[in-house]
C-alpha cells in the first residue's frame, strides 16, 4: 500500500506543480498578450473554475497518496493547498469579480496580489515536497 501511495503522491504533486506552473507562466501571459483585454479578461475568468478544480483534484490525489504512505506531516501540504484553493475559488474570486464590476481598481489589484502570492506560495511548497520525494527515490 505504501508503494501505491508513493506513486499516487508523486503523480498528484507532479500534476499539481506542473498545472500551476503552466497556468501562471504560460497560459495567463499568453492570453493577456495575444487577446484584446475585453476578450482576455472574461476568457481567463472562465478558466479559473477549471484551474481551481484541477488544483483541488490533483492536491487531493497527492494527499491521498501521502496518507497511504503514512506520511502525515507531508500530507498537510496538499491539504493546505486544497484549503487555500477553496478560499480563492469560493471567496476571493467573487470578491475580485465584484471589485471589477464596480470599477474598484485598487481593491481588485490588492485582491489579485493576494491571489498571486498565495498561488506562488502553494506552488513553492508543492514543488519543494515533490523534490524531497524525488530525492528519496535514489
Amino acid at each position: 500500500m505504501r508503494a501505491a501511495g508513493g506513486m499516487l503522491a508523486l503523480l498528484g504533486l507532479g500534476a499539481l506543480s506542473g498545472g500551476m506552473l503552466f497556468f501562471g507562466a504560460v497560459m495567463a501571459p499568453l492570453v493577456f498578450t495575444h487577446l484584446p483585454l475585453p476578450v482576455a479578461g472574461p476568457f481567463i475568468r472562465g478558466a479559473f473554475p477549471w484551474y481551481y478544480g484541477y488544483c483541488t483534484l490533483s492536491a487531493a490525489l497527492a494527499a491521498l497518496g501521502l496518507w497511504l504512505r503514512r506520511d502525515w506531516r507531508a500530507s498537510l501540504v496538499p491539504v493546505a493547498v486544497i484549503l487555500v484553493t477553496g478560499w480563492l475559488w469560493f471567496y476571493l474570486l467573487p470578491v475580485l469579480d465584484a471589485a471589477r464590476m464596480l470599477h474598484e481598481a485598487a481593491r481588485f489589484a490588492r485582491g489579485h496580489q493576494i491571489a498571486v502570492w498565495l498561488n506562488g506560495a502553494a506552488l513553492l511548497a508543492v514543488t519543494m515536497l515533490l523534490l524531497r520525494m524525488g530525492a528519496r527515490l535514489k
